[in-house]
């Protein structure tokens, strides 16, 4: 028996529910609306036709639809900025992939136009909070970086230093 109920009303954590670890990707907004997001990308392949194109697209879509929750945690395990902020860069990547996937399957009348823009407003709305993850990370890391020497230590008795 399958429940045919998208993923986001299936598995998204309650609003009340406590949070066990502040430093846990499950935790994430974005984590838990991309997994979303790739579990109602699986429900919408089930039931496509099984001949090679359509399989071929199939196992495109599912990988980057995957790729997006995975990116986002192996990022925020990472112990840098730049290092989360690449894995993000890269599940938007994914997200956009999958975007292009979902309007291959419309064009080519394999999904309707109806399930193609509900899909297709909501990787709208995970690839803008990526952004925005993506922009208040370059935010934090220009507040960050800093001279860690003293530029006085790169010059002579004779140079002049302007400060």
């Amino acid at each position: 028996m399958t429940n045919n109920k998208p993923a986001n009303q299936q598995t998204s954590r309650p609003a009340s529910s406590p949070r066990v670890n502040a430093y846990n990707y499950r935790n994430l907004d974005v984590w838990e609306m991309a997994q979303n997001v790739a579990a109602d990308v699986i429900l919408l392949t089930r039931d496509l036709p099984r001949d090679a194109a359509a399989l071929a697209i199939t196992r495109q879509m599912v990988r980057s639809a995957g790729s997006i929750g995975a990116n986002i945690a192996e990022g925020h395990g990472r112990y840098s900025l730049g290092a989360y902020k690449n894995h993000l860069s890269i599940a938007k990547g994914s997200a956009c992939e999958t975007d292009s996937w979902l309007d291959l399957l419309k064009r080519t009348g394999l999904i309707a136009a109806e399930s193609e823009q509900r899909l297709h407003e909501r990787m709208l709305s995970l690839i803008a909070l990526l952004t925005s993850k993506i922009r208040a990370l370059e935010e934090k890391a220009r507040q960050t970086v800093g001279i860690r020497e003293d530029a006085a230590e790169y010059f002579t008795a004779g140079d002049e230093i302007d400060e």
